[in-house]
């Protein structure tokens, strides 16, 4: 499924993620410009530092987290690819505004599950690279 970036009314200065198609009501998951974006690399074998960029690790976060753990893959061919490189440049690093919903871990990964069910099955962890 493709990525798409949405404006919420709610939250006027963050940018919504979602493979669904809409952004489950009190369960979205924003772009998390406190932390890099990743870059995976391709030349003759995956790594974050030669080659051609293949695939960006997005770290994004729910609505009701104050510190991100998860990480979205988004490959060369999806439309958004360049621009999310373009947001990371202007915007990253900025602190994150506090939570003003709560909900508990279980909720959280369900919520993550439902949005990303490609990137779902992978645990967050810091500091892993993925593939798919």
């Amino acid at each position: 499924m493709a990525l798409l970036l949405l404006q919420l009314g709610a939250h006027p200065d963050e940018i919504a993620a979602t493979q669904r198609g809409d952004c489950i009501d009190g369960g979205a998951f924003f772009l998390d410009f406190s932390r890099p974006l990743e870059k995976l690399r391709w030349f003759g074998a995956w790594n974050r530092r030669l080659g051609f960029t293949m695939s960006l690790i997005v770290p994004v976060i729910h609505q009701a987290e104050s510190a991100g753990l998860r990480t979205i893959a988004v490959d060369r061919g999806d439309s958004y690819f360049a621009e999310l490189q373009r947001l990371w440049r202007q915007r990253f690093p900025v602190a994150r505004p506090a939570p003003v919903s709560q909900a508990s871990g279980a909720q959280i990964a369900a919520d993550f599950a439902a949005q990303f069910p490609h990137d779902a099955a992978v645990a967050p962890r810091r500091g892993a690279v993925r593939t798919r």
